[in-house]
């Protein structure tokens, strides 16, 4: 996968702008509901991609 640098935000920038914490990014990775791309170490956001946070279905 190759993404434009300039679309790209780390996993902490990302999960500040949208008012939730980077554990919960991960969480969403792990769900299989979000992708990160690694560059020397460092997991980003691809923004293009991801303009926002998947939806989760959630019990009540």
């Amino acid at each position: 996968m190759q993404a434009g640098i300039k679309w790209l935000k780390t996993v902490k920038n990302y999960a500040l702008g949208h008012d939730v914490t980077p554990s919960y990014i991960y969480k969403l990775v792990k769900e299989g509901k979000m992708e990160l791309v690694m560059i020397d170490g460092v997991k980003f956001v691809d923004v293009q991609r991801f303009p926002a946070i998947p939806v989760i279905n959630r019990r009540k």
